[in-house]
């Protein structure tokens, strides 16, 4: 029983915070990287909103999106939530070229 327990607290410690995170066990995310990247594509929006009909590299985007943010967003991160929005039809997203265009509509 007592492994059991070990196990689980360690499966549900959020490795940033410290703290148990049931998240972690249920999503395999804890709260706070949920919270993060519910951030990270409201932000997201709001920055290309003002761009539309514009092609943009990905680097100025995530350039952008740390300066509005005072954070220091990963690539891999932008680039995650760039597939997110076009997969939702807000962004056409060249991977090869690492670029986007805004969609207009």
């Amino acid at each position: 029983m007592r492994l059991m327990r070990v196990a689980t607290q360690a499966a549900a410690t959020d490795p940033r915070t410290g703290r148990i995170d049931m998240d972690m066990i249920t999503t395999g995310r804890s709260s706070a990287e949920r919270e993060n990247e519910e951030s990270l594509n409201t932000t997201l929006k709001e920055l290309l909103a003002e761009r539309r009909g514009n092609r943009m590299a990905v680097s100025d985007v995530r350039r952008q999106l740390n300066e509005i943010t005072n954070a220091n967003a990963q690539q891999e991160e932008v680039v995650e939530a760039l597939r997110r929005m076009e997969a939702d039809g807000l962004i056409q997203f060249n991977e090869r070229a690492q670029t986007i265009f805004v969609r207009a509509g």
